[in-house]
């Protein structure tokens, strides 16, 4: 409930939203609302109403796909089903697959992909899947920035303090010799995971010439695994270079241990799933 809220700002473009939030300490951005109502926050005062800015399309042109703020996770389940799907269809529609851990379709209505990332957990879906995607954030600070998303995670946190406004993806087309998948472990088939793992895997001649790993719930963010990625690039992938690659970097991983998984635990799934998403992510590309 938003007991305390005195004022309510409809803004017509994106720099008066973004100067509008800035300006008062305690307002803060409505979308779908998922996230705001169900903090309660009692010193919100003021919210500012995104929904007259035209950030809630898919849209689609020969380089990739845009992808608006105040899109639901459900759009991104929809759209991979309709008959000619856009960003359903990325990558053999990894973002729905992300989208698709909101447990129930009346959050998923309701939740938008730019609060989503805003207030992404440490194993977060969809911020895991983008990570391996190449793809660029774009926000208003009220100046308009373009990003990589993997610099937008790492420095989120700075983002948020200073009440940018998550404007939409960017998210170019993979090449045709490419696939990725997705894995994930949770305490039911359908709830949001303890861990999840996105891959991507580029094939030339055979050989992976580009690999990312991703994985969400093994560290304080949803993180790339940079050195085992450079280190199975063009090579074959099997089950033992897999796991001999990703080694040295569970050394450096830093899980927390909670209610739902000791750290022991999100390392043993980290290894597993890893195998699992790139495995399948380098069959799939061999075969497209």
């Amino acid at each position: 409930m938003l007991r305390n809220v005195r004022q309510v700002f409809h803004p017509t473009t994106i720099e008066e939203a973004v100067t509008m939030a800035q300006t008062n300490p305690h307002a803060c951005y409505l979308g779908g609302g998922a996230w705001v109502v169900a903090q309660g926050d009692p010193q919100l005062e003021a919210v500012v109403d995104l929904q007259g800015l035209d950030l809630g399309k898919i849209e689609s042109d020969i380089e990739g796909v845009r992808i608006g703020a105040l899109v639901t996770l459900q759009q991104l389940i929809d759209d991979s089903l309709g008959s000619n799907p856009a960003a359903g269809a990325l990558a053999g529609g990894l973002l729905a697959t992300a989208a698709a851990y909101t447990q129930s379709r009346t959050l998923r209505e309701q939740g938008t992909v730019g609060g989503t990332l805003i207030v992404a957990g440490s194993a977060d879906p969809l911020t895991t899947a983008l990570l391996v995607l190449d793809a660029d954030v774009r926000y208003a600070d009220p100046i308009l920035h373009t990003a990589p998303f993997t610099s937008f995670v790492a420095y989120r946190d700075r983002l948020i303090r200073t009440r940018v406004l998550l404007t939409e993806l960017l998210v170019k087309r993979p090449p045709t010799r490419s696939a990725a998948a997705f894995e994930g472990v949770g305490r039911s088939p359908k709830d949001k995971p303890i861990v999840c793992v996105a891959a991507y895997v580029a094939v030339d001649e055979g050989l992976p010439v580009e690999v990312r790993i991703a994985v969400g719930g093994a560290d304080a963010h949803p993180m790339r695994l940079l050195k085992t990625e450079h280190l199975l690039k063009g090579q074959l992938l099997t089950a033992s270079r897999i796991e001999s690659a990703l080694a040295p970097v569970l050394a450096e991983l830093h899980p927390v241990a909670d209610f739902l998984a000791t750290a022991k635990y999100r390392l043993e799934m980290t290894q597993v799933l890893t195998r699992r998403a790139v495995l399948s992510a380098w069959e799939r590309a061999r075969r497209a």
